[in-house]
């Protein structure tokens, strides 16, 4: 542990930005699968615990699922509804194309969540370990017409094999790419902290063009902390660029820098670093 919280089991899934579709539908009938709006699916990606009703505010048990555009490997889940117990169990599947299809396995039987708790999304990650998954589906079982949907986090990274044209941020220390997030810990307001780290391009062929790294966080204003450098670099600003990473090879070193305001709330902060590229050639 770094911190007051246990460790992560794995990297956390930025679901709502690497091409994943979120949906729900009941569970029994013929009702349309569902997908999450853009803002939504944000919302259930987010730590806050801003929410929205889905199944049309109907009784009857609802499926959440959310669908991946390659294989995964799932470590771990953080799920939170409207009140405790609202989501009960947990399958996978590696194989469905349309959450009719295919065989979904159970993974956990008895999920437990907890009821508007600010600490859920590092305190309630219940680990898992399943290979090779296309789908997450979560059962909502409340028998109210109030569901409430609030928190959907999935731990984990892309299987061996799959998508290889990407770019992976490789951790320094290890000369890896990070098995898990960065944790700061109990890090005190207008403290500062420096982290080393590179970018490989993971294709085999192809070049990745104007390449961009930035912060953000999806709840509060910790994603302001990060600045970067640029590879081999010392100036640190929000947003740094690559004009370009040929096949296979590795950036110069790039420093992040956390800055935490003396001024800051007291809370639990969580942002994230990401890469965008321009095009491959």
């Amino acid at each position: 542990m770094a911190g007051s919280y246990p460790d992560v089991p794995s990297r956390r899934m930025a679901h709502d930005d690497d091409g994943s579709i979120m949906a729900h539908r009941f569970s029994s009938g013929s009702q349309a699968l569902i997908e999450f709006s853009a803002g939504n699916h944000t919302l259930a990606n987010n730590e806050g615990l801003d929410g929205w009703t889905i199944g049309g505010g109907s009784q009857g048990t609802v499926y959440v699922y959310t669908i991946f555009p390659e294989l995964r490997e799932v470590d771990g889940i953080q799920l939170l509804g409207h009140g405790a117990n609202a989501f009960s169990s947990v399958h996978t599947s590696g194989d469905s194309t349309n959450t009719w299809d295919g065989t979904f396995t159970q993974r956990i039987a008895s999920y437990d969540d907890a009821q508007y708790d600010l600490l859920a999304w590092r305190e309630k990650i219940t680990s898992m370990a399943v290979s090779n998954v296309r789908m997450v589906r979560a059962t909502y079982d409340s028998t109210g017409s109030s569901k409430v949907m609030r928190q959907y986090h999935i731990y984990g990274e892309i299987s061996s094999g799959e998508t290889p044209d990407r770019l992976i941020f490789i951790d320094e220390l290890t000369g890896l790419e990070f098995a898990l997030s960065k944790d700061y810990g109990d890090v005190p307001r207008g403290s500062s902290e420096d982290i080393e780290w590179r970018i490989k391009n993971n294709s085999a062929t192809l070049t990745a063009n104007t390449i961009q790294y930035t912060s953000e966080s999806l709840t509060e204003s910790s994603g302001s902390w990060y600045t970067h450098t640029e590879p081999g670099l010392l100036v640190f600003i929000a947003t740094q660029s690559v004009a370009s990473l040929a096949a296979a090879t590795t950036t110069g070193l790039i420093t992040t820098r956390r800055i935490t305001p003396a001024a800051e709330g007291l809370s639990l902060h969580g942002a994230r670093t990401y890469l965008n590229t321009a095009s491959w050639t």
